[in-house]
């Protein structure tokens, strides 16, 4: 299991600069990858490279480095379609996953009556959308946050106008039955939406193997900057979506005779008003070459072994409290959320100890899930998110603060 891990981390961890960081004295260990990603040089180098070489508007200037930025920014959309088995035509580029979702609630032009079935565990992204557009029917959770696939059949009506799930829990870990989400949705003629924040740069994803009618997902957690994301979605949903937002970019003519007259541009770029966050895309871009180069299937083997390493460091420790703990890796990426019963300490206490004393950055708190939070009756918790570039001496240098605070 040691070997699985650290082949792998050691050949990748030169290309992360941010690695070579120190805190307090110590070697810097990440592991609050859920939250965002450290970016490898490539990345680093493409965005740096748009400025010092290519700094333009893009699908509008007509001289030399406005066509070379909108090719880098144009080839940017291919690398990620090509990534989940899509189209760039199919591609809305957005501002992150939140926004995508937010698109898809706009979109759908929901009533205050039309429902949106959800597990209750999901992040604030996947569960505010529907409180301002339609109504929020929560699935079921169990006492560590994990959803009760086996309810949402029963949680499907007549007003049910959408399903959407996270791929991958932010706070267990957990992977969800996408597979056999679909199946019962569309069974009732219902869209289902996956937000796939967390599982763009752990699983290969395919939309359509998948069969899901919207992917959501974010540039940050998979090695890329922030301030971009995509919406995928079908072509008819995006041939017949209203306007989400308009301006500059969008037009193919604005008519000053008619008022109010204009013509928009096709999908995508109808939904792609102003200039868009150019450098952060060709960075999006290089962070997808970059995942390619290294393999998924490599990072899936990497992510196998460094979640039982870590779930069960953590599980063996007196006083901790590990969420999902049962859950087989197969059925998890490498993620584990805690709760350290530590004297006068609470959980961001934890984890700040543990940044100050150990070098260790993990996150803690809610985690952007109150509602689980408040179902299973935790005032906050610990996350430790390690990803492909994480060793095991890394994950041993975190159970060592973890020891030392809970005793």
């Amino acid at each position: 299991m040691k070997e699985t891990i650290d082949s792998l981390a050691k050949k990748v961890r030169p290309d992360f600069p941010l690695l070579r960081r120190e805190i307090s004295g110590r070697p810097l260990v990440f592991l609050d990858n859920a939250s965002t990603t450290p970016k490898p040089k490539a990345v680093i180098d493409a965005v740096v490279g748009y400025y010092e070489n290519a700094t333009a508007n893009v699908h509008r200037g007509v001289h030399a480095l406005g066509e070379e930025a909108t090719r880098l920014f144009d080839d940017a959309r291919r690398e990620v379609a090509g990534l989940i088995g899509a189209q760039p035509s199919e591609i809305v580029l957005v501002r992150g996953t939140t926004e995508a979702i937010n698109f898809v609630a706009n979109g759908l032009e929901l009533g205050p009556e039309d429902e949106v079935v959800f597990p209750a565990s999901e992040h604030h992204a996947n569960w505010i959308p529907w409180r301002v557009h339609g109504k929020p029917v929560p699935m079921p959770i169990d006492e560590d946050g994990l959803p009760k696939w086996d309810s949402l059949e029963g949680l499907i009506t007549k007003k049910t106008r959408l399903v959407s799930v996270g791929h991958v829990s932010n706070v267990t870990g957990a992977i969800a039955p996408v597979e056999e989400i679909v199946r019962i949705a569309h069974a009732h003629g219902v869209p289902v939406l996956l937000d796939a924040a967390q599982s763009l740069s752990h699983l290969p994803l395919d939309v359509q193997k998948l069969g899901v009618d919207f992917l959501a997902t974010s540039s940050h957690k998979a090695f890329g900057p922030s301030g971009v994301g995509i919406l995928w979605g079908r072509k008819d949903f995006l041939a017949k979506c209203p306007l989400y937002q308009v301006g500059g970019g969008m037009i193919s003519l604005n008519n000053d005779i008619d008022v109010g007259g204009f013509v928009p541009r096709d999908a995508p770029f109808k939904f792609e008003a102003g200039t868009p966050a150019i450098e952060a895309t060709i960075g999006f871009g290089a962070a997808v070459r970059y995942l390619r180069q290294i393999g998924l299937d490599h990072i899936r083997e990497h992510d196998l072994a460094m979640s039982r390493y870590l779930v069960e460091g953590l599980a063996d420790i007196p006083g901790v409290r590990v969420l999902a703990r049962k859950l087989p890796p197969e059925k998890r990426i490498a993620l584990a959320t805690f709760v350290v019963d530590a004297p006068a300490m609470t959980q961001e206490s934890v984890a700040r100890a543990l940044s100050d004393m150990f070098g260790v950055c993990v996150s803690a708190g809610f985690h952007c899930t109150h509602v689980l939070h408040a179902r299973a009756k935790l005032a906050g918790t610990v996350r430790a998110s390690p990803h492909v570039f994480n060793t095991t001496e890394e994950i041993d240098a975190l159970l060592e603060g973890v020891r030392e605070i809970a005793g």
